[in-house]
């Protein structure tokens, strides 16, 4: 509920937007994203070094063509020299290729270091999702998740091939074309002096403005994408409780959103392209305006007008550039911060050091005393104590939301108690290496999560040493091997993607045989056979009994049926262990146990 809730306040007008706050939309810009994003270049400082030098050869070629124009007419043809003007055009083109040849390199180099970058964002931030608490999962949605990996880095993908190199290419161009103007004509250069200012100020109006409608698109397109996500994933409950068009009425509402921050942004953004453009139109009439003044005066010639031309199209060609990389900032930002936010969340701590040898795990489990909520102010657990001796199977059972799969997360580690301990083997579990631990565990949730590949493939997803063989051993002790053998491809059919392609039944077996290979010291089973038929259930029921002999095995469980043969039953409600015991103990003491037993029994 706190999840969905948490979604639904993400796509609320007037709430958080995906999973930013108003405030956090309306933020100023902040540089220091720039520097830490820059700093993923330090493994191409020696690339970016080679591109900058084929930047400024390609920057000089560009500043020197209209220059050689320059020369071919007032030099060449003004004296009708065919030589001349034969040798003009053989170094403008000879400086065309150097320009092409430059422009080819530097942008094959601006290719592999712009991907490379995207290569590493995404591992790291891929890396840091796989480490993170499960605490921060539980407020966000998945969607939105998501967004940070493809679309915000989409966009920072954007950025790096349309300017990685663009500030500093652009700049050179600039200070090239302006210093060349200034020295064919000083008179005519004061056109800059008029257009430099206007688009100073139309930057320094919409530069805020733009930030802050890039983040608002970035965090809507995460709260669409949540969205969509639920709706995809869950399609089959809404059809088949006829909510198509509550589900159409709330996308809607969702996307009208999203499209209501993009006509903030887009329109400035052409805005932005129209000011530099009619800038542009501006300049090139009042060079043809002062030129000809000039002209009529001799004070200049026909190829400095001609030059000035070009350069004042080649100035704001860069300036186009440039503002084109204010647009693209404006929304990367917004995905910086979203990644960054990822990559600043702390992992989940693993003080312990990992031993050279595997991590030996008898399987004697005791909590003490233990609280957790999973909100400070909602305790879930208070004051649980008790104690499972090795090889033992504990039944935890209990009304809905009593804390049952509360702690079996404890026992996994997937959350740390607020108060008292957990205890392996008399270790208290948070000295113990995580990966070394979690190595001698194995959990079969209600929702088995099936990847896609083949049955093979998730069976041994386990242990990816097993052979093909080790797995299908298991699979006959189950007493699911025909099962699985009768599957169009066997073993090797594909299951699709989340297990579409299997049963819900079926998928629960993959799951039963992955753990059973794994062969954990402790095994927790958490309503793992809901969604398997009695017949079934007989089967795995057997082999289960056969399984669990060596090894810790808590069960979950609604149907109290399943776990008559446990050594110890542990009853949960509200938080405490109210009852424990034997299925025989708990029944003559006759309370919450044989109580929950006997409302079974009526239900049935």
């Amino acid at each position: 509920m706190k999840k969905r809730a948490a979604g639904a306040a993400a796509a609320r007008p007037g709430g958080a937007i995906g999973d930013a706050t108003a405030d956090e939309v309306a933020a100023p810009f902040r540089w220091g994203l720039v520097r830490r994003l820059l700093a993923f270049l330090r493994p191409y400082r020696g690339r970016v070094a080679v591109m900058w030098i084929f930047t400024l050869v390609e920057s000089g070629a560009a500043v020197l063509l209209p220059y050689l124009m320059k020369v071919a007419i007032d030099v060449h043809i003004t004296a009708g020299s065919v030589s001349g003007l034969l040798t003009a055009g053989a170094a403008y083109l000879i400086t065309v290729l150097v320009l092409f040849a430059a422009s080819r390199a530097e942008g094959a180099l601006l290719t592999r270091i712009g991907y490379g970058v995207l290569f590493g964002l995404r591992r790291d931030l891929f890396a840091r999702l796989q480490s993170l608490p499960f605490r921060f999962y539980d407020g966000r949605r998945t969607g939105s998740v998501m967004t940070r990996l493809t679309s915000d880095v989409q966009v920072l993908e954007e950025l790096l091939q349309g300017g990685l190199n663009t500030l500093f290419a652009d700049l050179v161009l600039l200070v090239g074309v302006i210093g060349m103007m200034i020295a064919l004509d000083a008179r005519l250069s004061l056109v800059l002096a008029v257009i430099l200012p206007l688009f100073g100020a139309v930057v320094f109006w919409l530069r805020g403005k733009l930030v802050r409608a890039g983040r608002g698109i970035q965090a809507r397109l995460g709260a669409l994408n949540g969205f969509l996500n639920e709706s995809i994933t869950g399609v089959k409950v809404i059809r088949s409780f006829a909510r198509e068009e509550t589900s159409m009425r709330e996308f809607d509402k969702v996307n009208a959103e999203y499209y209501g921050q993009a006509k903030k942004f887009y329109p400035l953004n052409a805005f932005f392209w129209q000011s530099v453009t009619t800038l542009n139109a501006i300049a090139t009439a009042l060079v043809l305006l002062g030129g000809g003044l000039l002209l009529s005066g001799g004070l200049v010639s026909v190829g400095v007008i001609a030059a000035f031309l070009v350069y004042v199209t080649r100035f704001f060609q860069p300036m186009q550039r440039l503002s084109n990389l204010l647009n693209l900032l404006s929304r990367a930002m917004a995905s910086c911060e979203r990644i960054f936010e990822i990559l600043d969340e702390r992992p989940e701590t693993d003080e312990a050091p990992q031993t050279p040898a595997p991590l030996s795990v008898e399987g004697r489990v005791a909590f003490e005393r233990v609280d957790f909520g999973y909100s400070p102010d909602e305790p879930v657990l208070t004051s649980v104590s008790f104690d499972v001796p090795a090889g033992a199977t504990a039944a935890i059972v209990g009304p809905t939301g009593a804390g049952k799969t509360t702690i079996a997360n404890l026992l996994c580690r997937f959350y740390e108690p607020s108060a008292g301990r957990v205890l392996v083997d008399g270790r208290d579990l948070r000295g113990l290496s995580l990966r070394d631990y979690r190595a001698r565990t194995a959990i079969v949730m209600q929702e088995a999560v099936v990847f896609s590949g083949t049955v093979l493939d998730n069976i041994r997803f386990g242990r990816p040493s097993a052979t093909g063989g080790e797995a299908r051993a298991v699979a006959r002790e189950l007493g699911i091997d025909d099962m699985f053998s009768a599957l169009p491809d066997g073993y090797l059919t594909q299951t699709g993607e989340r297990g579409a392609g299997l049963s819900l039944g079926q998928r629960q077996l993959v799951a039963f045989a992955r753990a059973l290979l794994r062969d954990p010291a402790l095994l927790i089973l958490d309503e793992a056979s809901a969604y398997i038929d009695s017949a079934t259930e007989k089967l795995v029921q057997a082999a289960m009994r056969r399984l669990r002999r060596g090894r810790t095995t808590f069960v979950i469980a609604h149907r109290l049926s399943t776990i008559r043969d446990a050594d110890v039953i542990l009853v949960v409600d509200r938080g405490r262990i109210v009852e424990s015991g034997t299925h025989e103990e708990l029944l003559a003491k006759s309370g919450r146990y044989a109580e929950l037993l006997r409302s079974q029994y009526k239900a049935l």
